[in-house]
């Protein structure tokens, strides 16, 4: 079932701002541990996901809300160093949720998981490139963050 309103993103993030608006859109985003490599050489590091469509009203199906994921690719430029933490990237059958991006340290972007886990990315600098890649598929699950008292 295609959510009518489903419209493939393609973004570019050359800025804070801009990096703000992939985080909206990459939140909750299932991440697949063997879908994180780095290229040493060219100085890029890419992630394939599974993105939320948080821009997507949910539609009933048989009295349910039915939501969107969809397989995205993201690629961050000019990376010196990524050092990773909270997590077993050997363990490459898992997955990860992916709560935002940010890059509150100058030089720096920060994928920021549940659990704990962070990936650290060392940019010359900010350039990072964000596509849907493939059909969106439905999901009865919309991701919840409890708010805490």
């Amino acid at each position: 079932m295609k959510n009518s309103q489903y419209k493939p993103l393609k973004l570019s993030a050359l800025d804070t701002e801009d990096l703000q608006t992939f985080a909206s859109c990459l939140q909750d985003a299932l991440v697949p541990i063997a879908g994180m490599t780095y290229d040493e050489d060219k100085g890029h590091f890419y992630l394939v996901v599974n993105r939320f469509c948080w821009e997507c009203h949910p539609e009933q199906h048989e009295g349910e809300d039915v939501h969107q994921r969809v397989s995205c690719g993201v690629h961050i430029n000019h990376v010196k160093d990524v050092q990773k933490k909270g997590f077993d990237p050997n363990h490459e059958d898992g997955f990860m949720n992916l709560l935002t991006i940010h890059n509150q340290k100058d030089g720096c972007v920060s994928l920021v998981f549940s659990g704990g886990g962070e990936v650290e990315l060392k940019v010359q600098k900010l350039k990072c490139l964000l596509k849907d890649i493939d059909e969106p598929y439905p999901t009865k699950h919309k991701p919840h963050h409890p708010v805490a008292d």
